[in-house]
């Protein structure tokens, strides 16, 4: 008898996603516009009624990436988390910041880009934005005992989020002005170096190339 109600519960877990997965399909390649319970229905497979039973409407598919996107997002921030608090730590939160950001970049533009326009979060929803945000503030609470840096861990946090924000929404858009991935990668390094130098009390090993005139106290 538990069998069928298991394989039941698994085919609906394996609709909702394929619902989910042809919602960001179809918002990354056509955009806001062609993003209807109509054609969202059609990529995944399934019936219109589907799709509102799962999330009631436009809305609430909406809603659905944006929550899986901050979840998943945490996720990659927690495994930062758990590396040690040393010097690179700062370093390490930017790039998995951003590679996720741009492993992600349909996800991450319903989460901070308004990629649909007339979507609108539940509280529920902000709470779980929020969420992301504490992982960092918790990170940056260990950073900061273990480097003796003085300040409010809100703040600190709020200034790298920020930071690493604007540059990683430059380049999902194409408005980076980057001649390839190695300038990107190297702009984005000495943006971090920027944002990080007034944070530690000391410097630490000073880096510098041709290509690279900002001192990076972060390796």
């Amino acid at each position: 008898m538990s069998r069928p109600a298991r394989r039941k519960v698994s085919d609906g877990t394996a609709t909702r996603n394929a619902i989910l997965s042809a919602a960001v399909d179809i918002l990354h390649r056509e955009g806001a516009g062609a993003l209807t319970m109509r054609s969202v229905a059609a990529a995944a497979g399934c019936s219109t009624t589907g799709v509102y039973t799962w999330f009631g409407g436009k809305n609430g598919l909406v809603e659905a990436i944006f929550v899986d996107g901050f979840n998943r997002f945490g996720d990659a921030l927690l495994e930062d988390h758990a590396s040690p608090p040393d010097d690179r730590h700062f370093a390490r939160l930017g790039e998995d910041y951003r590679a996720w950001a741009l492993a992600n970049p349909t996800h991450y533009m319903v989460m901070f880009g308004g990629a649909v326009p007339d979507f609108v979060p539940s509280d529920e929803a902000r709470i779980a934005a929020v969420a992301t945000f504490d992982h960092l503030v918790d990170s940056m609470r260990r950073v900061m005992a273990e480097q003796h840096i003085a300040g409010n861990p809100v703040d600190i946090a709020h200034h790298l989020w920020a930071g690493i924000h604007g540059y990683v929404s430059l380049e999902i858009t194409g408005m980076d002005l980057a001649d390839d991935e190695a300038m990107r990668a190297r702009r984005f390094r000495n943006g971090m170096a920027l944002l990080v130098r007034g944070l530690l009390p000391s410097p630490s090993t000073v880096v510098r190339t041709s290509s690279d005139s900002v001192s990076s106290p972060i390796g």
